[in-house]
């Protein structure tokens, strides 16, 4: 049988008072109680840990052994105790995201660079998905939370704004929509112009919203399929005629050939969103992590 942990805390305090009087003021337990706890600690090892007399307690080589590895074992159970305690809270253990293309230049990164750096015990497997498949992975407990632009509403989750970013025309510094600088770029005029999008299926709400904005005007821009993976080099526009219409965030640290300009302030805007279970089944980790990603997004004015 293995002592109790209460068993040999006891022990080590009247190993340390070599007294038992004191040892039980310390305890906050009655004298004859504590000598209890020492006799049923000695019983359950099959050895004598003190020799007592009336007017001394030592230690025996037994009681020794004990009081010297026994500090160290309690430490290791009181990180474990603790480990199970942050666990519970969220900050150890494991995070399945998922995220579309689209949220992993800029928000994602900087979402799992400060889970990582307030929780380092947090383990992160982030996962690129289709948007439409984001839901269904946080729905199905493939994903503990998800990250999506514009995503459709969908049963079985719970989607929280995390980040809402005016749209804005992403060009070639050459295109002729610069001369509209600093905007903001008429929608009538972008329509002009060859624009960039992703199919429909890779993001049904992102797609409706841009050509819902453009039938809203009566135009009728020529879409350019691109990749559904995010390309930095932005191949398309380097024509100077195809265009791209993509949020604010997009104009951070972009390359000399390129530039982003507003769209009128009246437009919709792009709405990232934090993709969650329903209650209860959300996880520890999945709960704490929502709550850094609002508090992140309202730190970084996302919101």
């Amino acid at each position: 049988m293995t002592p109790e942990v209460k068993l040999l805390r006891s022990f080590l305090i009247v190993a340390e008072e070599a007294n038992f009087t004191r040892a039980a003021v310390r305890l906050h337990i009655a004298q004859p109680a504590l000598s209890t706890q020492i006799q049923l600690l000695e019983r359950q090892l099959g050895v004598r840990l003190l020799d007592r007399t009336t007017r001394s307690v030592r230690l025996t080589e037994a009681g020794r052994a004990v009081q010297e590895r026994g500090p160290a074992a309690l430490a290791g159970l009181d990180d474990v105790w603790e480990a199970a305690r942050r666990a519970a809270r969220g900050e150890l253990g494991d995070l399945r995201l998922a995220y579309g293309a689209s949220t992993g230049y800029g928000t994602v990164p900087s979402l799992v660079e400060a889970a990582r750096a307030g929780h380092p015990g947090l383990r992160i497997a982030a996962d690129l998905l289709p948007t439409p498949a984001i839901a269904a992975a946080v729905r199905e407990a493939r994903a503990d939370a998800g990250i999506a632009r514009a995503p459709e509403a969908a049963p079985g989750v719970r989607m929280l704004p995390l980040r809402s970013e005016r749209y804005g025309v992403l060009m070639a510094a050459t295109h002729p929509l610069v001369s509209h600088a600093p905007g903001p770029v008429p929608l009538a005029a972008v329509a002009d112009h060859p624009l960039a999008v992703h199919p429909r299926d890779a993001n049904p709400g992102h797609y409706d919203q841009l050509t819902g904005m453009f039938r809203r005007v009566g135009a009728t821009p020529a879409l350019v399929e691109r990749s559904v993976s995010f390309d930095p080099t932005q191949r398309l526009l380097r024509d100077a005629r195809t265009v791209a219409l993509v949020g604010e965030g997009a104009a951070d640290g972009l390359a000399d050939w390129l530039r982003w300009l507003p769209l009128p302030s009246d437009l919709p805007a792009l709405v990232t969103r934090l993709v969650l279970p329903l209650e209860p089944r959300t996880s520890a980790a999945g709960t704490r992590f929502a709550a850094l990603a609002l508090d992140h997004a309202r730190a970084y004015g996302w919101l």
